[in-house]
């Protein structure tokens, strides 16, 4: 079920403005990327597309729009995550991404790592450096594989909300518009910070509004 990893749409992310908008600053630092006023599109290809956006983030954030698979996952691995509160992104090729915290979504047939669940999975990662990450926590998401796979086809609505006084997360299910998954993202706040930054790894994904 290689396609599976579409729900790395459907667990993560989301933006509180219009990213799409002609005056946020967008800026590709690595990969192939289709960027329009409309939609941003990665490339499969690249195993660490990365874009940032500048976009100033304080007390309660919200970040939302619609994704969908475009391709990847022919190596039976691929991901997709977003940074949120960064401080200072990278400009090019970089394991992390400044002072942030990444939400990540993951799907790999064969982990090396014993702290990645074989098939989907999300995590959540303490970016310190760009070049530092610390895995904060990872969860098995096998139990709603089948559910993702069969709408595959289709456009999912994404939003996260994340207090970043409190340092509260909570995740909209997009197959339950009134439901939605809270948690700790950190204990470390007040968060702040002026990018957001969208990452693939070995998966094409195309957001839009």
């Amino acid at each position: 079920m290689k396609q599976v990893v579409l729900i790395l749409i459907c667990l993560t992310v989301i933006f509180s403005a219009n990213v799409f908008a002609d005056d946020f600053k967008v800026n590709a630092s690595y990969g192939d990327w289709e960027i329009s006023s409309s939609r941003l599109k990665s490339d499969a290809d690249s195993s660490m597309a990365k874009l940032n956006i500048y976009v100033p983030q304080e007390n309660t954030m919200v970040y939302e729009f619609n994704a969908s698979y475009a391709g990847g996952l022919s190596d039976g691995h691929g991901g997709f995550g977003l940074h949120v509160f960064v401080d200072k992104p990278a400009k090019a090729k970089a394991w992390g991404e400044g002072d942030s915290y990444l939400l990540w979504i993951n799907y790999d047939e064969n982990p090396v790592d014993n702290g990645t669940p074989k098939g989907l999975s999300a995590q959540i990662y303490k970016s310190e450096s760009n070049s530092r990450m610390e895995l904060v926590q990872s969860v098995s998401l096998a139990a709603i594989e089948k559910l993702v796979y069969n709408n595959m086809d289709k456009k999912l609505p994404i939003k996260l909300v994340i207090d970043g006084n409190s340092g509260m997360a909570k995740v909209y299910d997009p197959f339950k518009a009134d439901y939605a998954y809270t948690f700790p993202l950190t204990s470390d706040t007040p968060m702040k910070g002026d990018y957001v930054s969208v990452r693939t790894n070995s998966l094409s994904v195309a957001f839009s509004q």
